[in-house]
């Protein structure tokens, strides 16, 4: 059975926030005039795979709950999840994807190409998800009385493994964008001999 939430968590963390770093570091090299036209090529490329990952993060979301749906689900569980698609909360369930989804469509807009705030803008909410956000102001919300000052609070990495991190999610995302770009010019060519 193919896991779902894996491919789910590699788009949404490792790429999507792999177009964030790079982002960084395209902006970053764009300044110092380095190869420019050489990094505006790619960032088009680059930009066209984020667009790309967006699509196919909703394909693979609708994918992963239909086979839940079909496969996994008893009968029981299914009624119980057709309700919370049609209720009164039915948003929760359908607006995070489709957010996600129509940010990553943004940058088709030269607009929100063209300038670095934007695009981290973008970025951000792959960061921090609706469940992460409700899990830090519930945490915030703990009294700070020194009886809780000993509150074991282990966030789940070191910071080194946070920093080595960022550039293995851009060369990761690189990657992703040079794959992306031979392929695209391996089916030009393909095309193009098959018309002759």
């Amino acid at each position: 059975m193919v896991d779902f939430d894996f491919i789910l968590h590699f788009i949404r963390i490792d790429l999507i926030l792999g177009f964030g770093w790079y982002t960084v570091l395209f902006f970053t090299l764009k300044l110092f005039k380095y190869k420019k036209d050489l990094l505006t090529e790619f960032d088009k490329d680059a930009c066209k795979t984020f667009v790309f990952l967006g699509i196919l993060f909703a394909i693979v979301w609708l994918l992963a709950v239909t086979v839940d749906f079909v496969v996994i689900m008893t009968e029981e569980e299914k009624t119980q999840f057709l309700n919370r698609l049609t209720g009164e909360y039915s948003f929760g369930i359908w607006l995070q994807p489709l957010f996600w989804l129509i940010l990553t469509q943004l940058v088709r807009f030269n607009i929100i190409r063209k300038f670095l705030f934007f695009r981290i803008l973008i970025v951000v909410p792959f960061i921090i998800t609706f469940e992460r956000f409700v899990i830090i102001v519930t945490s915030l919300h703990r009294d700070y009385l020194p009886s809780s000052w000993t509150i074991y609070n282990y966030i789940g990495f070191t910071w080194w493994e946070f920093l080595l991190s960022i550039p293995l999610k851009a060369i990761e995302f690189s990657l992703i964008v040079f794959v992306y770009k031979y392929a695209n010019q391996s089916i030009l060519k393909f095309k193009t001999v098959n018309h002759n």
